[in-house]
């Protein structure tokens, strides 16, 4: 694991660092663009936009359910946690969601609440359903996450809950409320202003999806491919220590032991990663996002699928077989031997293309075509976006719509045009 857990700095390091658009109105790196890239280092070839270097942020944690509950190994997780950036006076205030297996906390996150804030809003960033933390801490006891249209149900429950919590501790005071979300965050976004036209405790002027999925079983299955351990295991392995290898000796070349943007973009310029070794890198990053995730529900749901059910782990008990075999499961295996069949023990109708399309924005596509306070910003070569998928986005969102050409998938959340772009569509949220 020492592996992945290296890559994946280097990854997420990258990152936080450049990402954006089309116009390359002055160069900021010289790697070659392809959309694998852009998703890996982010969209470089464009300038980023001027945004703070750093916020006041406050951390803040809130209890979900009785501690008790919370299995011992999660002794860390007790408290689901996110955070909060205010302004000094009264403002518009919006919420923010991470994407698969993210946190409130992540460099994506970063970005979108620089951009934000600077415009003038509170914001309020939440981890995604399926991080670690909000699966151990959520009131969901029934439903895998994964379920779009019931983590919408739990994610309003618990916004509500730290509205609440803010305005008692930190006195913050609202004009409007808005709401946004990358990624599978984005398609969250989706199905809670859905379920806010009928629940009306925020009444959002406007949301934004980025980079959602059409499809969260098409994205993830595309995901999945680019790690392949069941049909290609040897060659994966082979590959990923080839990359670690030309990694170590590109950095030990340096004259400077500094890990910052520059150093991380000259370490992917100097091992030139072709585009099937970025796709691994990507795949590789997504499967440990996903196995954290299955670990999780699996002691939270006492599933049984990779530790032994109604078995209550000590946080002292080594865990290393259990995150093995989570990293063998592919997010394919678990939505055939875990989401499905709970579903279909609720409603024996159900088939896997139904809970498929269920857990896709087809689900609700009139109410996206007909609400004129959704918004939609993606790139054309947004890389878990199966082909077509990108036409269909725009013929439902027309003129909501802004499909950039490049910057592959969420590449470019710190790019100038991206930021001027969020500063156009949210510019109504300060008057």
């Amino acid at each position: 694991m020492h592996i992945f857990s290296v890559l994946l700095i280097i990854m997420l390091a990258a990152c936080s660092s450049k990402q954006d658009e089309v116009v390359v109105s002055k160069p900021v790196c010289d790697l070659a663009y392809s959309s694998y890239q852009a998703t890996v280092t982010g969209y470089c070839q464009e300038a980023a936009a001027d945004l703070p270097e750093s916020l006041d942020i406050i951390n803040k944690s809130i209890t979900i359910k009785p501690l008790d509950e919370i299995s011992e190994v999660f002794w860390f997780n007790k408290k689901m946690k996110y955070s909060l950036i205010k302004q000094e006076a009264s403002a518009p205030l919006i919420f923010i969601i991470a994407g698969t297996g993210a946190s409130y906390d992540s460099v994506k996150m970063l970005s979108l609440q620089k951009s934000f804030f600077q415009q003038g809003y509170h914001v309020i960033s939440l981890s995604s359903p399926t991080f670690a933390n909000f699966i151990v801490n959520s009131p969901n006891t029934q439903y895998m996450p994964g379920d779009l249209a019931h983590d919408a149900e739990y994610l309003y429950q618990v916004m509500n809950l730290v509205w609440a919590q803010v305005q008692a501790q930190d006195a913050v005071e609202a004009l409007s409320f808005s709401l946004t979300g990358y990624s599978l965050g984005g398609a969250h976004s989706a199905f809670i202003a859905l379920l806010d036209e009928e629940k009306q405790a925020f009444n959002f002027e406007k949301v934004l999806l980025i980079n959602p999925p059409v499809s969260l079983y098409n994205s993830v299955s595309i995901l999945d491919n680019y790690f392949d351990l069941g049909e290609n295991r040897p060659a994966a392995v082979a590959m990923f220590d080839d990359i670690f290898s030309r990694f170590s000796i590109a950095y030990s070349a340096q004259r400077s032991s500094k890990f910052d943007q520059g150093s991380i973009f000259s370490l992917f310029k100097n091992v030139a990663l072709t585009e099937a070794e970025l796709k691994l890198l990507i795949g590789a990053s997504f499967r440990i996002a996903s196995s954290d995730m299955i670990f999780a529900i699996d002691v939270s749901f006492n599933t049984g699928a990779i530790t032994y059910k109604n078995h209550r782990i000590s946080k002292l008990e080594s865990l290393t077989h259990s995150l093995q075999r989570a990293s063998d499961i592919t997010f394919g295996d678990y939505f055939d031997r875990a989401m499905l069949p709970r579903a279909q023990r609720e409603d024996a109708s159900i088939t896997k293309a139904d809970l498929i399309e269920r857990y896709s924005l087809h689900a609700i596509e009139d109410y996206l075509t007909a609400s004129d306070k959704i918004y939609l910003v993606t790139n054309q070569d947004d890389i878990i976006l199966q082909a077509g998928e990108v036409e269909y986005l725009q013929s439902i969102f027309t003129d909501r719509a802004k499909i950039f050409p490049r910057g592959g998938h969420c590449g470019n959340l710190d790019r100038l045009s991206f930021v001027e772009h969020l500063q156009t569509t949210f510019q109504g949220g300060l008057n």
